[in-house]
């Protein structure tokens, strides 16, 4: 079982990555826009889907590369608490372009394509490869643990998106405004150097 305190600080950043507006989130809203809150539910399923295979390969990944490097595993540990300063000042100079046109589809097509966002960006993959092994203990990562993982992309991937959606589906201009989503990057960009850097001197 995860301890209550690093279980906190992980679903604390979990959930403001997903809050950040990059390919998943853009996709979710204009999606919603242009075919309706109702297709960004299987959407924010394939979401869900598609980090939950990032997370389970860097947890059993990273969980046997702990047991087998011992203190070393050290270096893997900053390594994680230097990559979230360096998304830190990404979040934070990075551009916002143009929401994209989503042409109507279907349910399994919403939840495909969808899937395929998610297992297609790096970022996904990085951030558990960085977050994982920085804050969760995987020397002792167990059933209950992973099941406790788990929840939180179940809770967190739905809820999140999903307020996206619906807010998108009613009030336009705000989620499609390029200030709106630039100050919620630089909101993020303050948690993820702030993490990173609790992290490094724990």
């Amino acid at each position: 079982m995860l301890s209550l305190h690093a279980y906190l600080i992980y679903c604390g950043l979990y959930a403001v990555v997903i809050l950040m507006p990059g390919p998943g989130v853009v996709a979710i809203v204009a999606r919603a826009l242009g075919s309706g809150f109702r297709t960004a539910i299987p959407a924010a399923i394939g979401t869900a889907v598609g980090d939950w295979i990032w997370m389970t390969l860097s947890a059993f990944g990273l969980a046997m590369l702990a047991q087998t490097m011992g203190q070393f595993f050290l270096v893997v540990k900053l390594a994680g608490a230097a990559y979230l300063l360096w998304m830190g000042y990404k979040y934070w100079t990075a551009p916002v372009g143009e929401m994209p046109a989503i042409v109507p589809a279907s349910m399994r097509q919403s939840f495909l394509s969808q899937l395929s966002v998610t297992l297609g960006n790096p970022k996904a993959m990085a951030f558990f490869l960085a977050a994982l092994p920085a804050v969760i203990d995987l020397k002792h990562l167990n059933a209950i643990g992973y099941a406790q993982l788990c929840a939180a992309t179940a809770v967190l991937i739905p809820s999140i998106m999903l307020a996206y959606a619906a807010t998108a589906a009613k009030v336009r201009t705000l989620l499609t405004s390029r200030r709106a989503r630039k100050g919620i990057n630089r909101t993020a960009a303050v948690v993820m150097v702030g993490a990173g850097v609790g992290v490094a001197v724990s």
